[in-house]
């Protein structure tokens, strides 16, 4: 039975090309999904704190994840100092203006901490904004602002 399926030339026919159809709608699909995805890549610009005397600020911005998708929705923030860092008072600032102030929390060396944009109990390594949209949308600019209001970094949504 395996022959006669195999001798059948307007099977193998269809065979090959379902295959051929196959490979190219799967690189098409890989090709516009690298091209809409990967086109922009996140801009990350860590300034100068004016009290710092130049040196870069150790906490910066690494990831906005799901941007406008309110259940996964979250910056990630990683601290690369040497030392701790005390966040109390310090804001996540969007385009338009509306900020998340950081409750009172210790960020040791190499730790990091996610801001959910949805509603959730904080914790350590994860703190929530209760909003009940999301905030970031691609293009966005965020400012990360320390306790005294000077700009420490800036991130471009992608």
């Amino acid at each position: 039975m395996l022959r006669e399926i195999l001798s059948d030339r307007r099977l193998m026919r269809y065979l090959v090309l379902n295959v051929i159809v196959s490979v190219v709608s799967a690189l098409i699909v890989m090709s516009l999904w690298t091209f809409f995805v990967f086109r922009d890549p996140p801009e990350l610009t860590i300034l100068s704190s004016a009290a710092g005397g130049g040196n870069s600020s150790p906490l910066r911005i690494a990831a906005v994840v799901a941007a406008g998708d309110l259940q996964n929705e979250r910056v990630t923030l990683e601290h690369s100092g040497a030392e701790q860092l005390a966040l109390a008072g310090w804001r996540l600032r969007d385009s338009s203006g509306i900020e998340f102030r950081f409750p009172a929390l210790v960020l040791h060396p190499g730790g990091q901490v996610s801001v959910y944009t949805r509603t959730g109990e904080n914790t350590a390594a994860e703190l929530f904004w209760d909003r009940q949209v999301a905030v970031w949308e691609r293009g966005e600019e965020l400012t990360l602002l320390d306790a005294s209001g000077t700009v420490q970094a800036t991130y471009t949504v992608p």
